[in-house]
């Protein structure tokens, strides 16, 4: 998986932006799923995870080995919302860095 597909998955539900925090009310389904498909690909041993922070790693780990507090945590939508934008400039800073 490249940084692209990462791009992809936030497209199909449409969150393609780095406010993804202001949709809670608006899309809360396509926050959900979105964060869990990208938890799934954050924890698989690809060579873009490797430039992402472990930060988003680790709670990607945590959440998906249904740690109690990481999944208290992210119970909250708006955290995942959070996560998902922080995650999607990280991304971009990538690309820009890799463009100049």
């Amino acid at each position: 998986m490249s940084k692209e597909t990462y791009h992809e998955l936030y497209k199909k539900y449409d969150l393609y932006r780095s406010d993804i925090y202001l949709l809670c009310e608006e899309k809360p389904a396509e926050i959900l799923f979105l964060f869990e498909e990208v938890c799934d690909e954050l924890i698989k041993p690809l060579p873009i995870n490797n430039q992402i922070p472990k930060e988003f790693i680790n709670s990607a780990k945590s959440f998906t080995a249904q740690n109690t507090f990481t999944n208290i945590y992210y119970a909250e939508l708006s955290n995942r919302a959070f996560f998902l934008s922080d995650l999607i400039d990280f991304l971009a800073l990538i690309r820009s860095k890799k463009t100049t």
